[in-house]
């Protein structure tokens, strides 16, 4: 009979040498690498400039508190964000997305809310690359996005508000108001609308966000009882480089418009709007979705133009019972940035922090860094965030943020410009100020 030496078996597979079919567990990573592609500059910078913020706060919280906890590694890792700059250019994200994966080997990408065209890069990064991805959007232009691709992405979650979109049977949300845009702006309607001629004039920029808006609410103004002009013709539906809105200004106040109402970044109504007043056409209702939600932005329209504005607002200091990340609330949150930069309200602070929050909670709950272990519990996710109570819808990946109705007012205070709360459905959020009715021009 002949006689064998035995050897320990020895396998090297992809860098990892195994002796005797037993693997030793992998040595935990120093950190858990989050990127975040972050409109700096260009259009979006205030986007940008609060969302990133938030976010690093986020991080420095739980960093204090020795970071989140690996169940794989047993072990609390330091949480690290990377962020790089896009420029609010979509074409640079996709680049700048795919970079912080071959290159800095992020876990998870995040964000706050920006425009959809700015998510959509990271969401395909995200999907061929396996790595969750959460983040803030409008729910029906970010939707139509997802769906445009074949399978629709899978590792990009949503959370954010609906434009008239109403949370399906079964969800927490289902049949309460101040979930979507259009019963938010309904509320103010129905209290002032019968003051006006019902003649309503609507705008919205040729892009994704725009497209979406102009789709939908000048039907919803019409169902509501209002005349709404040059709909059928895409009167105030213009391309993100117009620079003359003059015949369209010129039709509103012919027409005998009192009410103007769309969606556009804020460079784009700001010069609509500058021309409206040279022009001498006063509405008594203007509501500017997107491009009103900054201080930096509305600022930058000059003299009294932002008085008497309205906006949806999805995230506020005021909110209660929405926790941070140890003794952070969104009061001392707040704080901090008015600590750190010396400006007024930036919302987007809030929604940068909440993305942070998912994504901590579902690390800890998948117990790895396994990108389909985390997107799966990032789905399940059932948490109070510092910008409300954060539950996904399984078929459209989204969650609803509760939403109330500001007007900008200006002030004797040295920023001049503040953006009160003056309608709310939500006992969570007060309200701060009496709506505004006419617009008070002087």
């Amino acid at each position: 009979m002949k006689k064998f030496l035995l050897f320990p078996l020895v396998i090297v597979l992809s860098g990892a040498v195994i002796f005797g079919g037993l693997m030793p567990a992998s040595a935990a990573p120093k950190e858990i690498r989050v990127g975040h592609c972050a409109s700096l500059t260009g259009m979006f910078a205030a986007f940008g400039e609060g969302g990133a913020y938030g976010m690093e706060a986020a991080v420095d919280d739980i960093n204090k508190k020795g970071g989140v906890f690996v169940k794989e590694y047993g072990a609390k890792l330091p949480v690290k964000l990377i962020v790089t700059n896009s420029e609010s250019d979509p074409i640079k994200t996709g680049t700048l997305a795919e970079e912080l994966v071959l290159r800095d080997k992020v876990h998870l990408f995040a964000g706050p809310i920006r425009p959809p065209p700015m998510n959509a890069p990271i969401a395909a990064i995200a999907e061929r690359y396996k790595i969750p991805f959460v983040s803030a959007n409008p729910l029906e232009p970010w939707e139509a996005m997802r769906m445009a691709v074949t399978p629709p992405w899978k590792y990009t979650w949503m959370f954010g508000f609906a434009i008239g979109t109403p949370a399906p049977p079964g969800d927490f949300r289902h049949g309460k108001p101040g979930y979507t845009i259009a019963d938010t702006w309904k509320s103010y309607m129905d209290m002032f609308g019968d003051k006006t001629n019902k003649r309503a004039g609507v705008f919205a920029s040729d892009e994704p966000d725009g497209i979406g808006w102009y789709n939908s609410f000048p039907q919803m103004l019409k169902e509501w009882g209002y005349h709404v002009l040059g709909v059928e013709r895409k009167l105030g539906f213009a391309p993100l480089e117009t620079t003359d809105f003059t015949p369209t200004i010129n039709e509103w106040i012919k027409d005998k418009v009192e009410i103007l109402w769309g969606n556009a970044p804020a460079p784009w109504f700001g010069t609509l709007w500058r021309q409206a007043y040279a022009l001498g056409f006063k509405p008594k209702i203007v509501s500017a979705a997107r491009a009103a939600l900054f201080y930096d932005d509305v600022a930058a329209w000059g003299g009294d133009l932002p008085h008497g504005i309205g906006i949806e607002i999805w995230w506020d200091p005021t909110f209660k019972d929405c926790p941070g990340i140890g003794d952070t609330t969104p009061q001392t949150l707040f704080a901090r940035w008015r600590k750190d930069k010396g400006k007024p309200l930036n919302p987007n602070i809030g929604m940068g922090y909440t993305a942070m929050q998912i994504l901590f909670d579902a690390i800890e709950r998948a117990g790895t860094l396994d990108g389909e272990k985390v997107n799966k519990a990032i789905g399940e996710t059932d948490m109070m965030t510092i910008s409300h109570r954060i539950v996904f819808d399984p078929e459209t990946q989204f969650s609803r943020n509760p939403l109330v109705f500001g007007q900008w007012v200006k002030t004797d205070k040295p920023h001049i410009w503040e953006l009160p709360i003056v309608l709310s459905k939500h006992d969570i959020i007060p309200v701060a100020a009496d709506p505004i009715f006419p617009m008070p021009y002087k």
